[in-house]
């Protein structure tokens, strides 16, 4: 507990109690364990040194966060770009799935179902998590882009089409 209050201070700027040791991450968790960058941070130090339960928790934290905190969704997103690049597309379609039922109005979180359900060769779910961020935000054609695609994969090669003309 010394040497935690020790870091604190020093993180602080406090002169004469010499450099903090702890990583920028965990001493923003210390002073606030729900900074979303700072559980993004740690999350993604924990999963590389191989403890992907600890890393699960804290990037799951990220979805019990009230919506309007600054940058949840691209922290959110981020996070799941992490697990994709470890190509734990499991672990991101529970993070994307959560913040799902979380955050109901967000496309972006569709889209990240979308893609590990692909992934994972679950066409016919991924085409119907596309669907869904398309009808949320119909405008965005990226979204028909990869709900094109995902009704490629599923072998639905006219309605592809169809909507990629779109």
């Amino acid at each position: 507990a010394g040497e935690m209050f020790d870091n604190v201070l020093a993180q602080a700027g406090k002169e004469g109690l010499g450099k903090s040791t702890w990583p920028p991450g965990f001493a923003a968790l210390a002073i606030d364990p729900l900074y979303a960058p700072g559980i993004l941070t740690v999350g993604s130090i924990e999963y590389q040194a191989g403890r992907t339960k600890e890393a699960m928790k804290l990037f799951m934290t990220l979805t019990t966060l009230p919506e309007d905190v600054e940058d949840l969704g691209i922290i959110i997103d981020k996070a799941g770009d992490f697990l994709l690049d470890q190509d734990d597309y499991k672990n991101a379609l529970a993070l994307y799935s959560a913040a799902e039922e979380a955050y109901p109005q967000v496309a972006l979180y569709y889209i990240g179902s979308g893609y590990c359900l692909g992934k994972l060769g679950r066409y016919e779910e991924s085409v119907e998590k596309y669907r869904h961020a398309d009808a949320l935000e119909p405008d965005n054609y990226k979204h028909l882009n990869d709900l094109g695609y995902s009704l490629f994969e599923a072998g639905k090669y006219d309605e592809a089409e169809k909507v990629l003309q779109r």
